[in-house]
């Protein structure tokens, strides 16, 4: 998933004409922890909660798209502040918080799609083929008696 997010951002930002600086290597950096973040955080909740798996799955989710729409909004403002002199001119325009802030953009973006869709997919898949199995072993064999 963080490797999906990387290239999907780097894609990006060639399509944008966002060279790599040390910003953007900063903003990619940033954007393999946040990957990992939410991966863990949808393991966690699937692996280690009890109940129902769809519940697990909704709760997960509800958490999960609240902290990356949070976290995209902040990024949008601090997109529009950092190159603010188009919008603002009194604001100064900071090239290295901008460049950030689009790289981890674009890779929130690819995260949603990436942690959601595909790893969900993959969890869900093992989960109900573990409960498939636990069932199959929980149930005892019943021996033929003889007269």
């Amino acid at each position: 998933s963080a490797f999906a997010d990387i290239v999907f951002a780097a894609a990006m930002m060639n399509v944008f004409g966002v060279l790599l600086s040390l910003g953007t290597v900063a903003g990619l950096l940033m954007l393999i922890g946040y990957s990992v973040d939410t991966d863990i955080l949808l393991t966690t909740r699937l692996l280690k909660r009890k109940g129902e798996l769809n519940d697990k799955i909704k709760g997960a989710m509800l958490t999960g798209l609240t902290m990356t729409f949070t976290t995209l909004a902040a990024l949008v403002a601090l997109y529009l502040v950092s190159s603010g002199s188009y919008i603002i001119s009194s604001f100064t325009r900071i090239d290295i918080i901008r460049d950030i802030s689009m790289v981890l953009i674009f890779g929130l973006i690819a995260d949603i799609v990436n942690t959601w869709t595909t790893n969900l997919g993959i969890l869900k898949w093992y989960m109900e083929k573990g409960k498939v199995k636990q069932k199959h072993i929980e149930k005892p064999k019943q021996r033929r008696q003889t007269a």
